[in-house]
């Protein structure tokens, strides 16, 4: 979740998950076997390294306690949860006194566990027919976001759009070869969009809080269906500045150039 706005050094904490309006479900066509995260708590922490351009490092994780099927399965949930961290760039402008437009791309590793059952069907003398196995997996997640805002004295609405890819695996597969060679294979997934808008409020110098209600959905085949979903986030920001304005207060220096 980002508003557009560029803010000092700080970091975000939030929710993007609180409020599912319906459950994520499997489209009949889909060959996806997922648990979905009930909740994902998420922190990005952000600079500002220019006038128009931010550095941030996200990060997020999927509580396995929280998930549920997407559809009916065999297995019970992971007994871990999903790991998410990566790098993001955000570059904003505005182009009159309250109208800003921005831009983000973001690229991550997403370390996802699974679980595999596995049952023999020929030659199954000389190994066990079933056969239960955990696995983790690290997959690229690409995102992309523009998004337009309004301005205003002490709080900012805005909206936009995103693209990103939807990590997933394959449900019923049948392969010839040894138990100890099964992988979970998981996949880089179809392309989603998301189109949301949400809302920012400055509680102050060094505080603000957003809420942003988005909406998936598929763009090149149905896996996952979802319906509107809303998150949270506090962003602490510029605290260094209130160290700085202290330290000149008591060393009665000013910046060089100041």
């Amino acid at each position: 979740m980002w508003s557009g706005k560029l803010q000092a050094f700080g970091l975000t904490m939030g929710n993007s998950t609180v409020v599912w309006k319906d459950p994520p479900r499997t489209d009949p066509a889909s060959e996806s076997g997922l648990y979905v995260t009930g909740t994902q708590a998420d922190t990005i922490l952000h600079g500002r390294i220019s006038r128009h351009l931010a550095i941030w490092l996200p990060f997020s994780y999927g509580f396995q306690q929280a998930s549920f099927a997407a559809m009916p399965c065999l297995l019970s949930r992971p007994q871990e949860g999903v790991v998410t961290t990566g790098l993001g760039f955000g570059l904003s402008g505005h182009v009159s006194t309250h109208w800003y437009l921005a831009g983000a791309l973001e690229g991550q590793l997403s370390f996802i566990p699974s679980k595999i059952l596995a049952i023999c069907l020929d030659n199954c003398e000389y190994q066990d027919p079933v056969l239960y196995k955990k696995d983790r997996d690290a997959v690229g997640v690409v995102r992309a976001t523009l998004l337009a805002g309004l301005d205003l004295d002490g709080w900012r609405i805005f909206g936009g759009v995103s693209l990103r890819n939807h990590p997933s695996n394959v449900r019923i597969s049948y392969e010839t070869t040894f138990p100890s060679e099964i992988e979970a294979d998981m996949e880089f997934g179809p392309w989603y969009g998301l189109a949301g808008v949400g809302i920012q409020v400055d509680l102050g110098d060094y505080l603000s809080l957003m809420a942003q209600i988005y909406q998936p959905f598929p763009l090149e085949q149905h896996d996952l269906i979802y319906g509107p979903v809303l998150g949270v986030a506090l962003d602490v920001h510029g605290v260094e500045y209130l160290f700085q304005k202290r330290w000149w207060h008591e060393t009665g220096k000013q910046p060089a150039n100041q």
